[in-house]
């Protein structure tokens, strides 16, 4: 592999990982958000509610880190298209 060729795919990695972790703060800063906002708060009346708090607040996470997925991925396919990588639209 050329020396250009692995300084690209290394870039488009860091690229990308620096985005996932962009979108995973800001899906915790969200989640955060609509807790104190009351915008989402699950119900704590029975024990089982608290049993089951923390895979609520995880799965309400993973749709708000999920709302990123699409823009992580544009900017990635833009990304290697831009460098040269093979894209499908380069048909």
């Amino acid at each position: 592999m050329k020396e250009s060729a692995i300084i690209a795919w290394t870039s488009m990695y860091i690229a990308v990982g620096s985005m996932a972790l962009i979108c995973a703060v800001l899906a915790v800063v969200v989640t955060g958000s609509d807790w104190y906002t009351r915008t989402w708060r699950p119900a704590l009346s029975r024990k089982l509610d608290f049993v089951l708090l923390v895979p609520k607040i995880w799965l309400r996470w993973q749709i708000n880190y999920l709302k990123g997925a699409p823009v992580i991925l544009a900017v990635a396919l833009y990304y290697a298209s831009d460098v040269g990588f093979y894209v499908f639209w380069d048909i």
